[in-house]
């Protein structure tokens, strides 16, 4: 009799773990089109991005959403598809080289033959929101000069969205946030493109 009670328990604990979720992964990504494709093949200013610095509590896969002010939560099931700071930082450069009309823009670590204009470095303090919360994405960029031995603006940013979503379970919650994340981004493409544009008229 004790045998078949525990034949019958492990066919329900396999049964269980065979319904797990399936793991999902997702990207920052804009809703238009990546790189402008200039003409010339020198047109815009060339600007080197260093990949962004983010803080430990991102170094990791799964995606970190806020349960108040203190408390963080890991996506089980929900995962970064990839480096969360390389997909960051290319999305950056896809930004500036829309808004800089420029395809000299590149990412790090560039080859020691291209020439560049400025230097980018971007310190994220903060990238992450509540699932059909608010999203928030805080820290500062610098703008260096070619050899990367002077800086010529340094600017903080704190963006802020709305992520819709009903439930801290579903997966479209996820997708909400990281979208939200995503426009964040762009934002802050926004205003480094400006700063630079800034510097080249003077």
């Amino acid at each position: 009799m004790l045998r078949h009670v525990s034949i019958a328990s492990l066919l329900v604990l396999l049964t269980a773990c065979g319904s797990s979720p399936k793991t999902e992964f997702y990207v920052l990504s804009a809703d238009h089109g990546s790189i402008v494709q200039a003409a010339n093949v020198n047109a815009g200013p060339a600007v080197g991005v260093w990949s962004v610095r983010l803080p430990g509590y991102l170094e990791r896969s799964e995606i970190v959403t806020r349960d108040g002010e203190y408390e963080i939560k890991l996506g089980d099931f929900w995962w970064w598809a990839g480096n969360l700071d390389e997909n960051m930082t290319q999305l950056i450069a896809n930004e500036l080289s829309q808004r800089l009309q420029s395809n000299r823009v590149v990412v790090s670590p560039w080859p020691s033959f291209r020439k560049i204009d400025y230097q980018a470095i971007i310190r994220v303090e903060r990238f992450d929101g509540a699932l059909g919360g608010e999203a928030v994405l805080r820290g500062v960029w610098s703008l260096l000069d070619a050899a990367g031995q002077e800086e010529l603006k340094r600017e903080a940013f704190e963006f802020k969205a709305g992520a819709t979503g009903t439930s801290a379970l579903a997966a479209s919650s996820y997708e909400d946030l990281v979208a939200a994340l995503s426009r964040l981004t762009v934002q802050l493409a926004e205003q480094m493109a400006k700063g630079i544009l800034e510097q080249e008229s003077m």
